[in-house]
């Protein structure tokens, strides 16, 4: 209905430029019924030469007026899936996080070593190529380690080990010379946990 009356009132105002356009003794007033259907089309009217300040103000009014919005359409289909982006760069590194809380305390070890206590033995000075020497622990420890030294004389050790849990032995043989020497030997103990 709209588009029907902007075209009527788009032809009275080209009707009102050929009235306007005729000399005075040839005036006569052109009605609608005067203008045949379809016969005057956008070609006949020349470019830029029908401005809107041309028209009547209602027929202003009716081309600047704007019509009511439309509803809104359908909803497109959803488009493809686009292509996987690249791969960003890693972001910087996170504050530390909070102190966990203390652990269970754990089941209690085996028994250490207590008593720790060396003892020395030292043989009688004899005159002679080889002396031994067994150094035994207190009762109730066990070696755990020893050694031994020769005392005046260019000898040297050949032996150190344990005689058993509870006692070291210690030899040695004389290098050189016929002075009397003598041995002395040690023995580390201490009360080892079973």
């Amino acid at each position: 209905m709209k588009r029907m009356t902007l075209a009527a009132a788009v032809v009275t105002g080209v009707v009102a430029l050929l009235f306007t356009a005729l000399p005075a003794s040839a005036v006569k007033l052109i009605t609608g019924a005067d203008i045949k259907d379809g016969s005057i089309t956008r070609r006949d009217v020349r470019r830029a030469s029908l401005t809107l300040d041309r028209l009547s103000g209602p027929t202003q009014r009716l081309i600047l007026t704007r019509g009511a919005r439309g509803a809104t359409g359908a909803r497109g289909a959803t488009g493809s899936k686009g292509a996987t982006g690249a791969r960003g760069a890693t972001g910087a590194r996170g504050s530390a996080g909070p102190r966990g809380a203390t652990g269970a305390t754990g089941p209690a070890g085996p028994a250490g070593v207590s008593g720790y206590q060396i003892v020395q033995r030292t043989s009688t000075s004899v005159v002679g190529a080889t002396q031994t020497v067994v150094v035994a622990c207190p009762t109730g420890k066990v070696a755990i380690g020893g050694g031994g030294q020769p005392v005046n004389a260019d000898a040297a050790i050949t032996g150190s080990f344990p005689a058993g849990n509870a006692s070291w032995t210690v030899t040695a043989r004389q290098l050189a010379g016929s002075d009397a020497w003598s041995l002395n030997a040690f023995a580390i103990c201490a009360n080892a946990g079973s």
